[in-house]
Protein backbone atom coordinates (compact mmCIF):
# COMPACT_ATOMS: atom_id res chain seq x y z
CA UNK A 1 0.00 0.00 0.00
CA UNK A 2 2.75 2.77 0.60
CA UNK A 3 4.51 1.92 -2.31
CA UNK A 4 1.30 2.71 -4.20
CA UNK A 5 0.83 5.93 -1.86
CA UNK A 6 4.77 7.04 -3.00
CA UNK A 7 4.38 6.32 -6.96
CA UNK A 8 0.50 8.14 -7.11
CA UNK A 9 2.91 11.02 -5.48
CA UNK A 10 5.03 10.84 -7.71
CA UNK A 11 2.67 11.12 -10.86
CA UNK A 12 0.87 13.97 -8.68
CA UNK A 13 4.31 15.94 -8.32
CA UNK A 14 5.58 15.43 -12.12
CA UNK A 15 1.84 16.24 -13.54
CA UNK A 16 1.98 19.96 -11.05
CA UNK A 17 5.64 20.00 -12.40
CA UNK A 18 4.26 20.05 -16.20
CA UNK A 19 1.56 21.57 -15.72
CA UNK A 20 3.32 24.61 -14.09
CA UNK A 21 5.93 24.33 -17.40
CA UNK A 22 2.74 24.24 -19.52
CA UNK A 23 1.17 27.49 -18.27
CA UNK A 24 4.45 29.25 -18.56
CA UNK A 25 4.78 28.19 -22.23
CA UNK A 26 1.15 29.13 -22.71
CA UNK A 27 1.58 32.58 -21.28
CA UNK A 28 5.01 32.84 -23.70
CA UNK A 29 3.42 31.96 -26.30
CA UNK A 30 0.30 34.27 -26.14
CA UNK A 31 1.99 37.33 -24.92
CA UNK A 32 1.04 37.56 -21.83
CA UNK A 33 4.50 36.36 -19.76
CA UNK A 34 8.17 36.25 -20.59
CA UNK A 35 10.92 33.59 -20.73
CA UNK A 36 12.03 34.65 -17.48
CA UNK A 37 8.67 33.81 -16.35
CA UNK A 38 8.56 30.66 -17.84
CA UNK A 39 12.42 30.21 -16.24
CA UNK A 40 10.80 31.05 -12.93
CA UNK A 41 7.60 28.38 -13.25
CA UNK A 42 10.29 25.52 -14.36
CA UNK A 43 12.55 26.33 -11.38
CA UNK A 44 9.30 25.70 -9.51
CA UNK A 45 7.98 22.85 -11.21
CA UNK A 46 11.91 21.46 -10.21
CA UNK A 47 11.23 22.36 -6.46
CA UNK A 48 7.54 20.92 -5.90
CA UNK A 49 8.78 17.42 -8.09
CA UNK A 50 12.71 16.77 -6.49
CA UNK A 51 10.91 18.04 -3.13
CA UNK A 52 8.85 15.17 -3.26
CA UNK A 53 11.23 12.85 -4.60
CA UNK A 54 13.71 14.21 -1.61
CA UNK A 55 11.24 13.89 1.40
CA UNK A 56 9.06 10.74 0.50
CA UNK A 57 11.67 8.41 -2.21
CA UNK A 58 15.21 8.80 -1.07
CA UNK A 59 16.27 7.89 1.97
CA UNK A 60 18.34 9.25 4.57
CA UNK A 61 17.98 11.87 7.75
CA UNK A 62 14.57 13.56 7.46
CA UNK A 63 16.48 16.75 7.86
CA UNK A 64 18.19 16.77 5.10
CA UNK A 65 15.23 16.07 2.99
CA UNK A 66 13.62 19.20 4.34
CA UNK A 67 16.92 21.41 3.98
CA UNK A 68 17.44 20.28 0.31
CA UNK A 69 13.41 21.06 -0.03
CA UNK A 70 13.66 24.73 1.58
CA UNK A 71 16.89 25.14 -0.68
CA UNK A 72 14.67 24.31 -3.41
CA UNK A 73 11.70 26.85 -2.70
CA UNK A 74 14.46 29.48 -1.32
CA UNK A 75 15.49 29.36 -4.90
CA UNK A 76 12.58 29.54 -6.69
CA UNK A 77 10.96 32.24 -4.81
CA UNK A 78 13.91 34.53 -4.85
CA UNK A 79 14.30 34.27 -8.98
CA UNK A 80 10.43 34.86 -9.46
CA UNK A 81 10.42 37.74 -7.12
CA UNK A 82 13.65 38.92 -8.55
CA UNK A 83 12.00 38.82 -12.10
CA UNK A 84 8.69 40.10 -11.25
CA UNK A 85 9.93 43.07 -9.59
CA UNK A 86 12.64 43.88 -12.00
CA UNK A 87 15.73 43.26 -9.29
CA UNK A 88 18.10 41.58 -10.86
CA UNK A 89 20.46 41.02 -7.83
CA UNK A 90 17.81 38.58 -6.52
CA UNK A 91 17.14 37.15 -9.54
CA UNK A 92 20.85 35.89 -9.85
CA UNK A 93 21.13 35.32 -5.97
CA UNK A 94 18.32 32.84 -6.95
CA UNK A 95 20.07 31.17 -9.58
CA UNK A 96 23.27 30.46 -7.58
CA UNK A 97 20.44 29.18 -5.23
CA UNK A 98 19.12 26.67 -7.30
CA UNK A 99 22.46 25.39 -8.57
CA UNK A 100 23.41 24.85 -4.91
CA UNK A 101 20.57 23.02 -4.51
CA UNK A 102 20.57 20.86 -7.40
CA UNK A 103 24.03 20.05 -6.42
CA UNK A 104 23.17 19.08 -3.05
CA UNK A 105 20.18 16.89 -4.15
CA UNK A 106 22.46 15.18 -6.80
CA UNK A 107 24.81 14.34 -3.54
CA UNK A 108 21.63 12.99 -1.69
CA UNK A 109 21.07 10.39 -4.45
CA UNK A 110 24.61 8.84 -4.01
Amino acid sequence: MGDRLVRAGSVLSGFVGVALVVFGGYRVRYGTGTVEELLALAMLAVTVVASYRSLAVHTGPRVNAVGNSALFLGAAAAYGGGVNFGIGAVATAGQALFLIAVAYFLLRLY
